[in-house]
């Protein structure tokens, strides 16, 4: 059972309310960074500019408990916002903030780094992961972030209410309890002021993971692949690759952020060349499960990724499918029932693959078996 956002927020206080907040200082020697910071004035307040990437702040060790910080834009701000739980520069949560998607479900969104910079936002969309909000630009706008074990709720300026809350952070046991702020990769920039964390030591127990009936849970994941070396439609030697025990997560998701690092290349503008599956840069991971059937028979099995996908069944391809962002006018959007495809099972063990190609936005598949 979930713990509705009123309910966290009044435990939140008492947990707090002996608290000592810490300030952030905001001097180049408190910070470790991937990119050059700018410490001075802007707006009238003192603060840091990041123009790209992530930089954690030395010394700070928040897991539960409230951050607080004031954001403002830059003449070319674009992609920016806050990183917490991080353990380096490539493991941690984030929350993004887009100028240029003010009002839209893109303005405000929740989005794991997982070896590599935050960019798993095609995976962690709409409710619980994303929120229409104003992104004002040249003024500061105050952000509150309250962390209570796998619960992010997202404040901004005096409302009580939260703009965003987080029901699953997804990091883990991969992240740590760094916080630091980040910015695109494309040097668009952002400016924080007033960066201050409040520690909560009360243990707060993560419930169980729970995943949707039917979900196809152990797998095992080849490592990546030049997608462009590979001929769609044929598996690889087997023997030739090395393989890793996985399994889905909550949603029932396999998250390949979370063992491979993605590309980032961006979408290709061919349509041609990214039905092929083979666009220069672009990764594919196989993975692969064994499935023990009584009698020979057809079952459907619902399955959602991102960006393509190709399913075989003991060795022989029965669907192929591309949704990366900008193809039919589609955001790459990891949706986890729309697609499906009816499998052929022998009587006795089969082995079904899933090759998953990625570009960028977020690298993960879902499978479930539908209701019999």
């Amino acid at each position: 059972m979930r713990i509705s956002p009123l309910l966290v927020v009044v435990q939140l206080l008492p947990a707090l309310a002996g608290a000592q907040s810490r300030t952030v200082p905001l001097e180049a020697s408190g910070w470790t960074a991937t990119d050059s910071l700018r410490f001075g004035t802007w707006l009238g307040q003192r603060s840091v500019y990041i123009n790209r990437g992530i930089a954690l702040a030395d010394g700070v060790e928040l897991v539960n408990g409230t951050i607080d910080f004031d954001m403002a834009t830059g003449p070319n701000s674009e992609n920016m916002g806050l990183a917490f739980h991080a353990r380096d520069r490539d493991h941690y949560e984030a929350l993004l903030f887009r100028v240029h998607e003010s009002g839209t479900n893109l303005a405000l969104e929740y989005s794991p780094g997982l070896n590599s910079l935050a960019v798993a936002w095609q995976v962690f969309f709409g409710e619980g992961a994303s929120a229409a909000i104003d992104v004002p630009q040249n003024r500061w706008r105050h952000v509150s972030v309250q962390l209570l074990g796998d619960t992010a709720q997202v404040y901004l300026d005096n409302a009580r209410t939260p703009a965003l809350t987080v029901p699953h952070l997804v990091v883990g046991k991969d992240g740590g309890g760094k916080i630091g702020i980040w910015a695109g990769a494309f040097g668009s920039g952002v400016y924080l002021a007033n960066i201050r964390y409040t520690v909560d030591a009360t243990p707060h127990p993560i419930p169980p993971q729970r995943l949707p009936a039917r979900t196809i849970t152990d797998w095992q994941l080849s490592e990546a692949i030049d997608a462009s070396a590979q001929t769609p439609g044929t598996l690889p030697a087997f023997s030739t690759l090395h393989w890793d025990s996985v399994q889905a997560e909550s949603p029932g998701i396999v998250l390949i952020n979370r063992y491979r690092k993605a590309p980032t290349i961006g979408a290709p503008a061919s349509v041609d060349s990214i039905l092929g599956g083979r666009v220069a840069g672009s990764k594919v991971v196989y993975a692969r499960t064994t499935v023990m059937s009584d009698r020979d028979q057809f079952r459907k099995l619902d399955i959602g990724f991102s960006d393509g996908l190709v399913v075989y069944c003991n060795g022989v391809p029965l669907y192929s499918g591309m949704h990366p962002s900008g193809l039919n006018n589609d955001l790459g959007i990891l949706r986890p029932v729309g697609d499906a495809v009816f499998i052929p099972l022998k009587k006795g063990d089969n082995e079904i693959v899933m090759a998953v190609t990625e570009f960028f936005g977020g690298w993960a598949y879902s499978a479930r078996w539908e209701t019999q």
